[in-house]
């Protein structure tokens, strides 16, 4: 395991006042065996204004947000970063990573018009499915719709399963979690977890 990560923050978004739990202690995140390959984390008032990685498509503004701490966490792996989209899960925490798409499909009842993309971008998976198509990642994806605080043994345990597995599901892993602080900022963090070896093994009969 390596030391508890530095964070970087790209530009247009300033640093938590308070780090998100993946940051506090990866430990508790990554199983033995697997390596802390990079992290980051974001955070600001409105994630509306993060950049939009997919144009034409419509996704919750946390999804964009949560691709900021996604490319961040990649460009602080260097070398290491993964080099296969088809070899990288992805794992999303968060309780209410759609309440914006969610509050305006409520608004919207009213009118009886409501939008296909929107709804479909209600799904508390939504974030994910938008990450794996901005990035090409084709490896397995969960999402945990529960306080990251909570999240850390079942994201070990799902780290542990993708990445030690015989054969294993994936080489890198993605944890990507979101919050709102009690000061109303969205926090966005991202750990990059690797497993012991790139390629997959046969399994054994």
């Amino acid at each position: 395991m390596s030391e508890t990560p530095r964070t970087t923050v790209p530009p247009g978004t300033s640093p938590a006042r308070t780090p998100a739990p993946p940051a506090a202690d990866p430990a508790l995140w990554c199983p033995p065996g697997t390596t802390l390959t990079g992290a980051a984390r974001v955070e600001t008032d409105d994630p509306a204004t993060a950049r939009r990685r997919l144009p034409g498509v419509y996704a919750d503004p946390v999804a964009w947000l949560l691709a900021e701490a996604v490319a961040a966490a990649l460009a602080d792996c260097g070398s290491a970063a993964p080099d296969r989209p088809e070899a990288v899960g992805v794992i999303g925490v968060g309780a209410h990573p759609t309440a914006r798409t969610l509050g305006a499909l409520a608004a919207a009842v009213p009118t009886g018009r409501i939008s296909p993309m929107r709804f479909a971008g209600a799904g508390p998976g939504s974030p994910l499915g938008t990450l794996c198509a901005a990035f090409g990642f084709h490896g397995p994806v969960s999402m945990l719709p529960m306080p990251p605080d909570q999240a850390a043994p079942p994201v070990r345990a799902l780290c542990g399963d993708w990445l030690l597995g015989d054969p294993p599901s994936a080489a890198h892993v993605l944890v990507v979690t979101h919050r709102t602080t009690d000061e109303g900022k969205h926090q966005a963090h991202c750990l990059v977890v690797s497993g012991p070896t790139p390629t997959r093994r046969p399994r054994r009969t």
